[in-house]
């Protein structure tokens, strides 16, 4: 937070999120996550754009989304046209599911007979 809040003292138009919620507890990540929805609903937060690999980072505030999978775009659009259990199963090239409760998602694998884990 104390690095987003330096890079904000700058005004920037944009703010890009690596991963930012690597390396934290689950706590600490629900906390930065609620934070960073808080701070783009400000009326002069900058654009944001959020890199991750995980659906249930995603704040209600992001309202696109756009899939990469192999280097090469897989989707992109609205949350809800992207962060579904078909085109998640396609990336991941493992079924799964995705839930949608609110504003948030959770992404759950299938299980898969035979499949030795």
């Amino acid at each position: 937070r104390l690095l987003i809040a330096r890079a904000l003292m700058a005004n920037p138009k944009l703010l890009i999120l690596d991963e930012p919620c690597a390396g934290l507890d689950p706590p600490a990540r629900e906390h930065f996550i609620r934070f960073i929805d808080a701070l783009g609903r400000r009326a002069e937060a900058p654009s944001l754009v959020l890199v991750t690999h995980h659906v249930e980072e995603i704040a209600g505030v992001f309202s696109h989304v756009l899939l990469l999978a192999n280097g090469r775009i897989l989707a992109q659009g609205t949350k809800s046209q992207v962060l579904t259990s078909e085109t998640l199963s396609r990336a991941f090239g493992e079924p799964v599911t995705v839930r949608q409760v609110d504003d948030r998602y959770t992404l759950s694998f299938q299980e898969t007979p035979g499949r030795v884990v």
